[in-house]
């Protein structure tokens, strides 16, 4: 996997660059505030469709004009591809545009295309942070590898949004609970697809990530455990019902999901120190890595 040619134009605080990286270790050294950040953020935008750390994708036009895009030629498995992300602002928002070869994709299509793994300043909040952050590290390497996750994650926000809007007309008496079956079904379908590929890379994950940490951290044992929702889902989402017309939202599903991180048998989250968080988020991004090249039949583009 390697990243040929790089193009942006008003991407950020970038105007316009053309950057072809070599073809190994790339090293970009400058001052903050220079853009070392949003180059990174740029190339891993190919991999995954979307920014890693933006909130809106209109943060990412810059203040040249109303667009961006962002143009790159890539090789993988001995061909090379072209990709294109375009975002045009309209309103306030900005719309995208993804292309490959030239032909537009939507944006589930675009993960698999490109492989990278990211070590993101966010990424020291894998141990401490909240499970979000654990459940984005494992989108991000699972959108690249596994057939139909990203369609899957789409999904589950789409019966998200549909499921929690009608629970709040059901609790305020504008429906009536059999309106729910459908998303209760849809939520079961693709809830059980994401915690199944979950599970399975957890178990992939566990003794990379421990073999990797042992050699960086003096022995020191990690542990990864998947979290996920009761094994019978759909029990679980109706048993929920009167919990979640309560809260008006869905209290069930991988959207709840955690990776459990342990360091010589206690729970990271509450025991390690600044530096065995940051060894655990290495030994967890090197582990992703391998994965990846397992998968995928070469190594990601390391960020």
């Amino acid at each position: 996997m390697r990243l040929r040619r790089l193009r942006l134009r008003n991407h950020r605080n970038y105007a316009q660059l053309e950057l072809s990286p070599g073809p190994g270790i790339n090293v970009f050294i400058g001052p903050n505030g220079q853009g070392k950040t949003n180059l990174l953020e740029a190339v891993a935008m190919l991999a995954l469709s979307s920014s890693p750390r933006a909130r809106r994708e209109v943060e990412l036009v810059g203040p040249v004009g109303p667009a961006s895009r962002i143009e790159a030629e890539v090789e993988t498995g001995g061909s090379r591809r072209e990709l294109a992300i375009t975002l045009d602002v309209e309103g306030g928002r900005a719309r995208r545009t993804i292309e490959v070869d030239g032909a537009r994709r939507r944006a589930v299509d675009l993960p698999g295309n490109f492989r990278v793994t990211l070590f993101w300043p966010d990424d020291l909040g894998l141990v401490k942070g909240g499970p979000e952050l654990r459940r984005r590290f494992l989108n991000q390497m699972l959108v690249q590898v596994e057939p139909g996750y990203a369609r899957a994650i789409a999904g589950l926000r789409r019966v998200l949004e549909q499921r929690n809007n009608l629970l709040k007309r059901i609790a305020s008496g504008e429906s009536g609970e059999d309106m729910l079956d459908p998303w209760n079904h849809e939520l079961v379908k693709v809830g059980s697809e994401i915690v199944e590929a979950r599970a399975k890379a957890v178990r992939e994950l566990e003794p990379e990530a421990a073999r990797c940490h042992a050699r960086i951290a003096s022995g020191e044992s990690l542990e990864i455990s998947y979290e996920g929702p009761p094994e019978n889902l759909a029990e679980a989402v109706n048993n929920s019902l009167a919990e979640d017309l309560r809260r008006g939202t869905t209290s069930v599903g991988p959207h709840r999901d955690d990776l459990k991180v342990m360091l010589d048998g206690h729970e990271a989250r509450s025991y390690a120190s600044q530096g065995q968080q940051r060894t655990a988020v290495v030994s967890l991004k090197l582990a992703e890595a391998a994965l990846i090249r397992q998968r995928a039949g070469e190594r990601p583009v390391l960020l």
